[in-house]
């Protein structure tokens, strides 16, 4: 949903939240803050978590779903993995409470790219911080198969197994496939229960 400069400024200048700030100057170009010129990214997440209390403030559920994105995509290029999922979490509940589908959809998709979890990424069921499909793979390459063999079998492409691979031997902090799979065996990852 595209917000105009005007609709975003009413909004902070209504909200009690962040009557410190001054919207019309923030959005004008007025003179860059020393700590958002040394910090960008910082910048940006404290605006767009401005613009989430004003919103809030007003109870626009569509709007501080949609600006609480944009906050989760701003603590992530702080860094702060944590922040943005905390973020992404509540935007998503938000859009499923107001069954906004084409902004879910929208928050899947960076929950996925960005690998945030809560959002068909590693959560608690699955060990190692292995998402459900890096856990299909890691099950192919314990079995002993080739990259073409496991895309043939998942039916995705071998550049997608590649890349499965490598962050599965990074999660594991191994180097290799076979401490990959080692890795699996004796944590007993696949072992059918009797």
């Amino acid at each position: 949903m595209p917000l105009g400069k005007g609709t975003v400024v009413n909004a902070v200048a209504k909200s009690d939240a962040v009557s410190a700030l001054e919207p019309e100057a923030a959005l004008e170009g007025a003179a860059t803050p020393p700590e958002v010129a040394a910090d960008p990214a910082a910048g940006q997440l404290r605006a767009w978590d401005a613009a989430v209390r004003a919103w809030a403030g007003l109870r626009q559920p569509y709007v501080e779903a949609w600006c609480l994105m944009g906050a989760a995509q701003a603590a992530l290029a702080c860094g702060d993995r944590q922040e943005a999922a905390a973020r992404l979490a509540r935007s998503r509940e938000l859009a499923e409470r107001l069954g906004a589908r084409p902004l879910m959809e929208q928050l899947d998709v960076f929950g996925r790219r960005s690998r945030l979890a809560g959002l068909d990424t590693a959560g608690e069921g699955n060990p190692l911080g292995l998402t459900a499909r890096e856990l299909e793979v890691l099950q192919e390459v314990t079995n002993g198969r080739s990259n073409r063999e496991i895309a043939q079998a998942l039916f995705i492409s071998v550049k997608t197994v590649s890349v499965h691979v490598s962050n599965i031997l990074a999660k594991l902090g191994v180097a290799t496939r076979g401490e990959a799979a080692a890795t699996a065996h004796r944590l007993h990852l696949f072992d059918i229960p009797t």
